[in-house]
């Protein structure tokens, strides 16, 4: 059976007290409280002849990438040939700082990195997860696609060029209203995976 791991987003932080300022100084939103329906799940829904694989990560809220390390390779020897791969958010910038440094045992049918932050961004602390390189993702990956919005509120739109420069042969999708990509459903993405 097709695999899909979809690795989420979170924060990352370079030390513990500008994780304790960041928290102090969240607001809670009652509607988010709410269940709520997310394109990673509607994405499940929608690939019945596959397996969506949906892990939750070490630390969402402050996340560290050595840990992040240690999980992701538990799942290597899972993932079958022909699997997917798709980061959203820090979940992109991850899989950008991973595969930069390590080649998969296999290559992934097809790489989606969806809104993640290339290089810094002003006032915001990415910890351990800041991408300086894209290159040698190529290397991981039959196909890799971006997929970045222009108002996008949390990731600087920029952050596309850092990844087409490194990686010219990606496939890149830009949008001018899908803000960070927290809509319900994701049928440009929907319609990448369904690819033979």
């Amino acid at each position: 059976m097709r695999q899909v791991l979809i690795i989420h987003g979170g924060d990352s932080f370079s030390s513990y007290d500008a994780y304790m300022s960041d928290l102090q100084a969240l607001e809670i939103s009652y509607d988010r409280l709410k269940p709520q329906k997310k394109w990673k799940t509607w994405l499940a829904e929608q690939l019945p002849d596959a397996d969506v694989l949906l892990p939750t990560f070490p630390n969402g809220f402050n996340a560290v990438y050595d840990e992040w390390v240690i999980y992701f390779e538990k799942l290597l020897p899972l993932l079958e040939d022909g699997f997917s791969l798709v980061g959203h958010s820090l979940g992109a910038m991850f899989l950008a700082k991973y595969l930069s440094t390590h080649t998969l045992p296999r290559p992934a049918k097809q790489l989606v990195l969806v809104a993640g932050q290339y290089g810094t961004r002003q006032n915001d602390d990415l910890g351990s997860f800041v991408v300086t390189t894209a290159k040698g993702l190529e290397n991981s990956a039959d196909a890799i696609h971006l997929f970045y919005s222009e108002d996008d509120p949390i990731v600087d739109y920029a952050s596309i060029h850092g990844f087409q420069k490194d990686l010219p042969m990606a496939t890149s999708h830009t949008f001018s209203d899908r803000g960070h990509f927290l809509a319900p459903e994701f049928p440009e993405l929907l319609e990448i995976l369904k690819q033979k």
